[in-house]
């Protein structure tokens, strides 16, 4: 099969080319931000990790003490991944979860 190129269908074929290659490169950009296995590759959450200190540590909706905000507990030496963001002596874990800073500490070889 013979194509004729025109100017327009050359036209054409260089946008096309031009939007699939700015499309690889954002692709790329996206995939060098998160790091290899999705994650956040940034040092908010990665480089953090953090270790309860005491046995039924409340995990909290909020950075606030409520007693309906209670989504989860951690046990003695339980780890858990965890943002530098602190509020209201607050650990951030994710998103939607908190932990008073008083029961956690940082594990060896992390930066919060």
């Amino acid at each position: 099969m013979k194509i004729k190129w025109s100017g327009k269908r050359t036209l054409v074929a260089l946008v096309l080319l031009g939007g699939v290659g700015l499309l690889y490169v954002q692709g790329a950009d996206q995939r060098r931000e998160q790091g290899r296995d999705g994650a956040p590759a940034s040092s908010e959450t990665s480089a953090c990790r953090m270790v309860s200190t005491a046995d039924g540590v409340r995990v909290r909706s909020a950075p606030a003490i409520d007693p309906a905000n209670v989504v989860d507990e951690l046990a003695a030496g339980e780890e858990a991944d965890a943002s530098i963001e602190v509020r209201n002596n607050f650990r951030k874990l994710d998103e939607g979860r908190w932990a008073s800073e008083d029961f956690l500490r940082p594990l060896d070889g992390t930066t919060c």
